[in-house]
């Protein structure tokens, strides 16, 4: 499992959180916010941050745990068809 990316920004108990909900999560979250930072933030700051990474990783687990047929392509492959956005929402 990866390791969250700039742990300080969201606190020890939401850190720990993200992490308590897996791999899935903290690899959102380290997408988020590397390629997001200034929206990540935001979000960070109307505590909204910890529900819409929840959104996303049940959506994400949902599509890869469902598409038995699509196994031959890579999860972010998978997600592509799908049209899943890897930004944050907005």
């Amino acid at each position: 499992m990866e390791n969250l990316v700039n742990r300080e920004l969201y606190g020890a108990d939401l850190a720990n959180e993200i992490e308590a909900l897996g791999g899935i999560a903290t690899g959102i979250a380290n997408r988020w916010l590397l390629g997001w930072p200034t929206t990540v933030q935001s979000m960070l700051d109307a505590k909204n941050f910890f529900d819409l990474l929840v959104i996303q990783v049940d959506q994400e687990k949902q599509i890869l745990a469902s598409e038995s047929a699509m196994r031959h392509l890579s999860p972010a492959e998978i997600l592509c068809v799908y049209e899943i956005k890897k930004s944050p929402p907005c």
